[in-house]
């Protein structure tokens, strides 16, 4: 997992009518939405990394980009 702290808004996404900046983060073998929000509860949650990915499940294929919405 790259540093938590590198999180850098690179474009806005609309969760819950509102425009949020978001970051990106490239998905690692084993990862799952739960254990990304562990790693990053004090940037987003789990509910718009949900939304802002469209997402349904807590299983992530790895390699894909996700959006990593920076709401807290």
């Amino acid at each position: 997992m790259a540093k938590t702290n590198s999180f850098k808004p690179v474009g806005q996404v609309l969760i819950n009518q509102r425009e949020v900046p978001f970051a990106t983060y490239r998905v690692q073998e084993g990862d799952t939405v739960y254990g990304l929000w562990l790693k990053l509860r004090d940037k987003t949650t789990v509910g718009a990394l949900n939304a802002a990915n469209g997402l349904q499940g807590n299983e992530l294929a790895a390699g894909k980009t996700l959006k990593i919405p920076l709401v807290v």
